[in-house]
Order: structure tokens, then sequence, then C-alpha cells
């Protein structure tokens, strides 16, 4: 594994980290409603991958990549809201990874064509954007100069890292919210 990809890993690891202690923080410090929050972030990811990148069908790609990470984050949040403290763990990071890898793969489906990208390829797109680790996307060999992953990494710009950070964030938050809002267990 390259340099690059660890390097890269490992940044996606720090903002999640971050992202759930800020998360947890918040929610020891303020109580705030639900849709109220979503709407926040999935307003901050669209103003600012699409103001980190140029104009035109990319950011309609990048607002399309936000609404959707945003409807199944909220599902995901309201589901972990209803469970049990290690049940919405676990719903938590899997919903979570699905949030992360339908943004990415709506942006890649918006902004690229099936000849481009081929489309069962779909699943690698997420570490190829993020990191590099994928390489071989089974993108036509010749004519194209630049790698798909490359491509790809460069008009995602920003979008895979904040939508892992921010997925983080609202999670650790709704859950740690759910911990402080049940009575304490008698004995």
């Amino acid at each position: 594994m390259s340099s690059e990809v660890l390097f890269f890993s490992g940044a996606a690891v720090v903002l999640l980290a971050g992202g759930v202690l800020l998360g947890r923080m918040l929610a020891n410090r303020r109580r705030v409603e639900l849709l109220p929050l979503m709407g926040a972030l999935v307003a901050s990811v669209i103003v600012l991958t699409v103001m980190t990148g140029p104009l035109g069908a990319r950011s309609l790609a990048m607002a399309l990549a936000a609404l959707l990470w945003g409807a199944v984050l909220l599902a995901t949040v309201m589901l972990v809201r209803r469970s049990r403290p290690r049940l919405a763990i676990v719903v938590g990071v899997v919903g979570g990874v699905i949030a992360i890898h339908a943004a990415v793969i709506t942006f890649v489906v918006a902004r690229f064509s099936a000849t481009e990208a081929p489309r069962e390829y779909a699943l690698l797109w997420l570490p190829a954007a993020m990191t590099g680790a994928v390489k071989n996307l089974g993108e036509p060999g010749s004519g194209v100069e630049t790698p798909l992953w490359v491509r790809m990494s460069q008009d995602a710009g920003l979008l895979p890292l904040l939508v892992v950070l921010l997925s983080g964030f609202a999670l650790s938050y709704v859950v740690r919210m759910g911990v402080l809002a049940r009575p304490p267990a008698s004995t």
C-alpha cells in the first residue's frame, strides 16, 4: 500500500473520529432538533462542495449526491433514535457507510457516463475517489489520458471527506442524545 493511500485513509479516520467527538460534545451541551440538524448538514455539504469546484454539471452532481446522502442519513438517524444503545451503534455504522457510499455513487453516476465509469465497479468508487487505493475501475484504456480514479477524486473534491466527517458527527450526536434521554437503570 502506498504512502499516499495510507495518508488519505488516516485522514478519513481522523475526520471520522473528530466528527464523532464533536457530536458527543454537542449532545452533552445542546439539544438540537433532528430536521434542522440534518438540513444544516446537507446545506453545508452542498455549499462547501459547490464553492470549492467549478460550476456546471459538477454542481448538479454534488447537489444530488448531498441530497441523497442526507436522505439516507436521515433514515438511519431515525432508526438509531428508536434503537437501544448497542444496536443503535451497529445501525449507525452500517447506515453511515451506506449513506457515504450512496453519496459517492450518486455523484459518479450523475457526473460520468456509463462508458467512462462502468457501473459494475460502483462499490469501488469510494475507496478510489478518497484514497486512490483502487486504480482498476474497468474504464476503457484507450484515448483517456487521466485515469478514472484521478478524475473522480479531482471532481469529487471535498465530498467524500465531508460526508465521512458529518456522518460521524450526526450519528454520534443522535446516539449520545438517546443515551442522555434514557432514565438511569435501577439496580
